[in-house]
């Protein structure tokens, strides 16, 4: 049995054993001090209001920076975190957004520990950039254990071939 999640003109079925969110974070003026802090702590643009979601087999705590700093601290060798991140329309047709598609299916051999966003021993992590729909996004994944990524792939891989994403934020 599964649940959907959905939000901001993204969806996709959460599998038992999974918890899953979509966050969109208030606007920041880009002028005030806090800016500059917000920014540099969730790792994205300090004036975007794009969505990102997050599913994983562990708790997923209530606040979250957008690549899931807190919740891939607490990851073991059973566990995997998935997040979707939208970036601004002023990336659409860069060459870091040139693939199209959301990726269906993820391959064990596409995870590498020089993958992630900080190195956490025994993980590894597959990060990929793609334009959807007119929408750019990057998908990072983070698996608890190196060795043991290819048991997590088929999880991963039927969460990636359940979402949606429509050309809006809007459905």
């Amino acid at each position: 049995m599964s649940t959907t999640l959905s939000g901001y003109g993204i969806s996709a079925s959460i599998p038992k054993g999974f918890e899953g969110r979509i966050t969109r974070l208030d606007p920041v003026d880009p002028l005030s001090s806090h800016a500059h802090a917000v920014g540099s702590s969730i790792g994205i643009g300090i004036e975007t209001t794009q969505p990102f979601i997050h599913i994983a087999n562990v708790p997923l705590t209530q606040t979250r920076e957008t690549f899931g700093g807190s919740v891939v601290d607490t990851l073991n060798a059973n566990h995997v975190f998935l997040a979707l991140i939208e970036y601004g329309p002023e990336c659409v047709g860069t060459n870091l957004f040139s693939r199209l598609g959301l990726p269906r299916s993820i391959s064990p051999q596409s995870f590498s520990r020089s993958r992630l966003q900080r190195i956490v021993p025994g993980q590894s992590g597959h990060q990929s950039f793609f334009t959807h729909n007119g929408r750019a996004f990057c998908l990072y994944i983070v698996a608890g254990s190196y060795a043991r990524v290819g048991s997590m792939v088929h999880h991963v891989n039927r969460i990636l071939r359940s979402i949606s994403i429509s050309s809006s934020l809007h459905p």
